[in-house]
């Protein structure tokens, strides 16, 4: 998967619903995976077996893409993104992440428990220049999901920020590339989280939407006072999210977010 390439797209499955990029809700059917995942916990196990198409036996590649501008700089989401220790963005509490060593540096992992299961994610590239763009990837241990007897990994979770309109926005690219059981449930259920993460960045920050780069240049020029990156205080703002993206939080165990 490019990771360079910022195309505008809503996920790299066929037969996905269509997301629009900046939305703040997403129109896509609770009813298409929830009652499947409902009261799931997660469970982490090895994978070590490869069949011909590149994945364990019994399991089919998938990937997801989601591309998302947000209307604060490089600088400002690197204050909220910037530490691969800290998640509070995607949902977990401050503090209860763990390194098995340094920060932002290849071959850590980071563990963290979402309702009972054991997360393990490894640091495979990572780079943070002060000008951007960014670029953090690691593998995703297999997850199971006993109750909807759905399994999944990704040896590829890369997430990338690229500084646009002379800086004064940011594009995100969440892209991963997995294998599983349901690659189209697991598609989408990983296209919602990442979205919603791009948008939680974006509320920490102030809560403005991207629409050009030309209305943030008009912003600038008319006096508008640049959006000062929040204190670790501002992290918990109530996050106005759609019922899917609720249904979503509360099986995955993202509740953090609220």
């Amino acid at each position: 998967m490019a990771r360079d390439k910022m195309e505008r797209r809503n996920g790299a499955c066929s037969g996905l619903p269509e997301v629009p990029t900046n939305s703040k809700r997403i129109p896509m059917k609770a009813s298409t995976f929830l009652p499947a995942l409902a009261g799931a916990s997660v469970v982490l196990a090895q994978h070590n077996t490869s069949s011909p198409n590149g994945c364990n036996y019994g399991l089919a590649p998938g990937t997801d893409t989601v591309i998302f501008t947000t209307p604060y700089t490089y600088r400002q989401v690197m204050s909220i993104i910037g530490s691969f220790k800290n998640l509070t963005w995607s949902g977990s509490p401050d503090n209860t992440v763990t390194l098995n060593g340094t920060d932002n540096t290849v071959g850590t992992s980071r563990t963290y428990d979402i309702v009972g299961a054991h997360v393990v994610e490894t640091i495979t590239t990572y780079s943070k220049p002060p000008n951007g763009p960014y670029e953090e990837i690691h593998t995703l241990n297999l997850l199971t999901i006993p109750s909807a007897n759905v399994s999944f990994y990704g040896d590829y979770d890369g997430t990338t920020v690229t500084p646009i309109c002379n800086g004064r926005a940011s594009t995100f690219n969440f892209t991963i590339n997995f294998c599983a059981s349901n690659a189209t449930l697991v598609a989408v259920v990983l296209h919602t989280i990442h979205l919603t993460d791009a948008q939680t960045v974006g509320t920490f920050l102030g809560g403005n939407n991207y629409t050009s780069c030309t209305a943030l240049s008009n912003s600038t020029t008319n006096g508008s006072s640049p959006t000062t990156v929040p204190t670790s205080g501002v992290l918990r703002t109530a996050i106005p999210m759609s019922p899917l993206v609720l249904g979503v939080v509360g099986v995955l165990g993202w509740m953090a977010l609220l």
